[in-house]
């Protein structure tokens, strides 16, 4: 066999076996359907407690970001992930053999770096197969077809990993633990895409002279890049955007897992129910995901509009229903319409912004705002589900007043960098794509 051949057969094969691969790596993590409940019931933290441990990923996330990506600038995208399997595979045990809350805040940290190694390596190892075999734009399809087995296996894990919660509810730990093995030894079925790249490509001296630079004009450049960013008022709005959006809707699955689980400790709901209902809520996140560009078609920038008003609007709805009668059948099912409806707005919004980034920036611009938003996002996160723990343990784990003073809270924030972000993108937009004609500037 040719090493032409070889090329074609072993990057074609890596390209088919991306998308149950992405479905691992992304979030097989299915545990998070219980955590709540496991947690609560049996290792005794309150659900405060329980919150906290969002911030904490959150904030392990953004402090490990930027780091990760200079640490494994040189190591290859593979070996990067099989890594990444390690710190999921660490959680787990952890969250089986911790005894306290530190134990546990310690396995999150190591899901936040198995995220920040797949935020930054994952895509790359797509798309170093898909440039070998000169398939660059099939990446769409593939990722996409990918988030759709992650979206599916999240789906049937919840109602999986509920039906068996009762029977034993470590069986579920060590049943996610030997999928991530699973998925450790299925890496090795991928072919390492740089090899090829190595012996199908000519390095000129000129390429060979660059890779040769000291790093020091580098890192100069990288540097003020970023704080040249920071002087636009547009890059501003989309961060502060970024951060009030992703940290307001940061309680939307922790909250609705609360809610779902007093349900059913009160027999308000069978505990199969929960999964199904969760598995339900994952696959609207699912359609959300898949069909946001007919949304955004629609109604173009009112998207943004339209987004935060049901954010408030569901945060308000489940607050108030909590209060009034929190468990009865009208209760449910609206508290569940609209924790479904909040929980489906984040992709059509991440994928909006980003879209709208992309039309409005230069492209040599774009990997430094992504990793800037990237940050926001988690620090968003971290903080405002820091704040939704602490309402919780306020109101001593009261669901319906916790709501109502966190959306009294977040509020204002998020009408100030909503009318300020759209207001810079309409401005940076008519400056891009406004045309006079030369024969109205003549004199």
């Amino acid at each position: 066999m040719t090493n032409e051949q070889r090329k074609e057969k072993y990057m074609n094969r890596n390209i088919k076996l991306y998308p149950p691969f992405l479905a691992v790596i992304w979030d097989v993590l299915f545990v998070f359907t219980i955590t709540t409940m496991f947690f609560n019931n049996q290792k005794g933290l309150s659900y405060a407690q329980i919150m906290s441990l969002e911030s904490v990923l959150m904030f392990s996330g953004c402090i490990m970001c930027i780091p990760i990506t200079k640490l494994f600038a040189k190591v290859s995208p593979i070996k990067s992930l099989r890594i990444a399997l390690l710190g999921y595979a660490a959680f787990l045990l952890l969250c089986i053999f911790g005894t306290n809350y530190f134990v546990i805040a310690v396995g999150y940290m190591f899901v936040a770096f198995g995220y920040c190694v797949v935020a930054v390596k994952g895509p790359s190892l797509l798309t170093d197969s898909l440039s070998v075999v000169k398939r660059d734009k099939d990446y769409n399809r593939i990722y996409g077809k990918g988030l759709s087995y992650a979206y599916a296996a999240e789906a049937i894990g919840a109602v999986f990993v509920t039906s068996i919660y009762n029977y034993n509810p470590y069986l579920t730990f060590w049943i996610s633990f030997a999928i991530i093995m699973l998925g450790e030894l299925y890496s090795f079925l991928i072919k390492e895409p740089a090899k090829f790249q190595e012996k199908n490509v000519d390095i000129s001296a000129n390429n060979q002279s660059k890779e040769t630079e000291t790093p020091k004009p580098k890192k100069r450049k990288y540097t003020s890049s970023y704080l040249k960013l920071l002087t636009s008022s547009f890059v501003i709005s989309i961060l502060l955007y970024s951060f009030m959006f992703r940290g307001v809707v940061s309680i939307d699955t922790g909250a609705f897992k609360i809610y779902l689980q007093e349900a059913t400790e009160l027999n308000a709901l069978p505990i199969w129910a929960f999964g199904a209902i969760y598995g339900i809520m994952k696959i609207c996140v699912a359609l959300s995901n898949k069909y946001q560009f007919k949304f955004n078609l629609k109604f173009g920038v009112r998207c943004l509009i339209i987004f935060n008003v049901l954010s408030v609007l569901t945060l308000l709805i489940n607050g108030l229903m909590f209060i009034i009668s929190p468990f009865s059948t009208i209760s449910l099912i609206i508290i569940i319409i609209s924790s479904c409806i909040q929980c489906s707005l984040r992709p059509p919004n991440f994928i909006f912004v980003t879209n709208y980034t992309q039309v409005c920036m230069p492209k040599k611009d774009l990997e430094r705002l992504y990793a800037m938003t990237t940050v926001v996002q988690y620090l968003g996160y971290a903080i405002m589900t820091a704040i939704f723990s602490a309402l919780l343990s306020l109101f001593k784990d009261n669901y319906g007043y916790s709501i109502l003073t966190y959306l009294a809270i977040s509020l204002p924030l998020v009408i100030g960098s909503t009318i300020f972000f759209i207001r810079m993108l309409c401005k940076k937009y008519a400056e891009k794509f406004t045309v006079i004609k030369p024969e109205y500037t003549e004199d």
